[in-house]
């Protein structure tokens, strides 16, 4: 499963972290050393496309996440066919399991940052000092000139 940090680079998934029959949480990081972004991610089961002649009636279909795998109801490894971004922070995964062929829809949602990015940070300074008058910013020069 791929996962990208705010900054575009890639994100690896450290644990995971089972919150309700539905829903796992991702906690990842970016490769970047110069961004450092950790943050949350949020994967469910959304619904169902295929489901096999092999299921029962009363049987649960879904999926979860064992570690950084998805895995179907049926205890099985599932592939991720196709991602669907629906915007920067969410996607739906269209996935098929590898045992039974159940075809099934899993929403990965940006949940929350744990640490900011120091991409982030740099900007927001930026953005700062140009927002003062040009004496401020020459009073801020004279300052950091003294470090």
């Amino acid at each position: 499963m791929r996962i990208e940090c705010q900054c575009g680079s890639r994100a690896v998934i450290s644990r995971s972290k089972k919150e309700d029959d539905a829903s796992v949480s991702l906690f990842c990081s970016c490769i970047d050393p110069e961004c450092g972004h950790t943050f949350v991610s949020s994967l469910s089961f959304k619904h169902s496309l295929f489901v096999p002649a092999s299921a029962t009636p009363s049987a649960s279909l879904g999926a979860s996440v064992v570690g950084k795998r998805i895995v179907c109801s049926c205890g099985e490894r599932a592939c991720i066919q196709k991602t669907n971004r629906l915007s920067a922070n969410v996607a739906d995964l269209y996935c098929e399991c590898s045992g039974c062929g159940h075809r099934f829809v899993m929403v990965r949602a940006f949940s929350h940052t744990l640490s900011p990015s120091a991409h982030t940070t740099e900007a927001l300074a930026l953005a700062l000092i140009r927002s003062v008058t040009p004496s401020v910013r020459k009073t801020l020069h004279e300052q950091l000139a003294l470090f």
